[in-house]
């Protein structure tokens, strides 16, 4: 039987007030990040973290608002207070850097320091002030694992951002080059086994008419690989089912099989462009299927070959990632999910 509407506990001042802390934190964080949105292509999904992380909370808010207000937290046989002692602790110490990397970012504006400082203490406040704002049922202290579970709750909407903007710092820049002179290596190995003659320079390959085509960072993957791991966080928090720590498992392994189908695609893609330009000529990836030029009448809606086949393998990407959805959340269950029972 569930509790009427109008009997429900309701949200203490102090739960209320931390809420719009941590909904302002979250505004200075997109503003922050709307740089990077707004300059990097391989970034612009990033629009959309802020409306599938508020879906998220909205999604799960029923659970979140029980957990907060006691509702259907239960009670801990003892409060162990050194553990609200820590999470007091590290709220304040990362509030502290999320003070420090905006004010730095106002003054300095836009870079690495000021991003993680903000992304990071945005994280670290969020959940720690989740953890401490669980209450139990009547006066009673509320359980380790009600606590947890409310942080659990919170996991995705907050994670999130680290996709979005630090991700650029921590892994895009790190990794693009190494992705770029791979799906080179690649692409010209499948096109010598093929029988073709060619000669590598660089990231360029020559073919033996002496014409070229050159693997351009924007073909290295590294948009893909970023937006199908933010698809596949998405999914794994709406989608996968289960308690922990099988549930973390599963979307673990989304958001792998994401980044695998990514750059597996981008090599398919890439080496597509490289045969077609073989045939056709390198001039040719620049027009459509037809041959029309980019802003002549004849021009395709489908755009030139080169962004058709980054558009498709990009849509193949998550079709793929949503294949994997409900082969994952059978992953360790041997028995089925309740839509599946009679």
């Amino acid at each position: 039987m569930t509790t009427p509407l109008a009997h429900r506990p309701q949200l203490d001042s102090t739960t209320k007030g931390l809420a719009f802390l941590v909904v302002g934190m979250a505004m200075v964080t997109a503003w922050d990040q709307w740089f990077i949105w707004s300059t990097k292509d391989d970034y612009n999904f990033g629009f959309l973290v802020p409306l599938f992380s508020a879906y998220v909370v909205w999604e799960r808010w029923d659970d979140l608002r029980a957990l907060l207000t006691g509702e259907k937290s239960s009670p801990a046989s003892r409060d162990i207070r050194w553990l609200n002692f820590s999470a007091g602790t590290i709220s304040f110490i990362f509030l502290l850097m999320f003070v420090i990397g905006g004010v730095t970012r106002a003054i300095f504006g836009t870079g690495v320091g000021p991003t993680l400082a903000i992304a990071g203490g945005f994280i670290g406040t969020t959940l720690s002030l989740t953890y401490l704002s669980v209450r139990g049922p009547d006066k009673f202290a509320p359980s380790l694992s009600s606590r947890w579970q409310a942080v659990g709750l919170m996991t995705f909407p907050t994670f999130v951002w680290l996709i979005s903007g630090p991700f650029l710092y921590l892994v895009d820049n790190k990794i693009k080059g190494e992705l770029l002179t791979n799906v080179t290596e690649i692409v010209s190995g499948v096109m010598r086994m093929a029988g073709e003659n060619i000669t590598v320079r660089g990231n360029t390959i020559v073919f033996a008419n002496q014409d070229a085509v050159g693997i351009a960072d924007a073909c290295s993957g590294i948009r893909s690989l970023s937006a199908c791991i933010f698809v596949g966080a998405f999914l794994g928090a709406i989608f996968l089912q289960g308690g922990f720590p099988g549930s973390l498992i599963r979307r673990v392994l989304l958001i792998i099989a994401g980044g695998f189908a990514a750059i597996i695609i981008n090599v398919a893609r890439n080496t597509f462009l490289a045969f077609y330009a073989l045939k056709h000529g390198s001039r040719s990836i620049e027009h459509d299927f037809w041959g029309a030029e980019m802003g002549s009448k004849d021009f395709s809606i489908l755009g030139n070959v080169h962004d058709f086949a980054g558009n498709a393998s990009m849509v193949l990407a998550f079709l793929l990632l949503l294949a994997c959805v409900p082969l994952i959340n059978r992953f360790g269950r041997s028995t089925p999910l309740p839509s599946q029972s009679p």
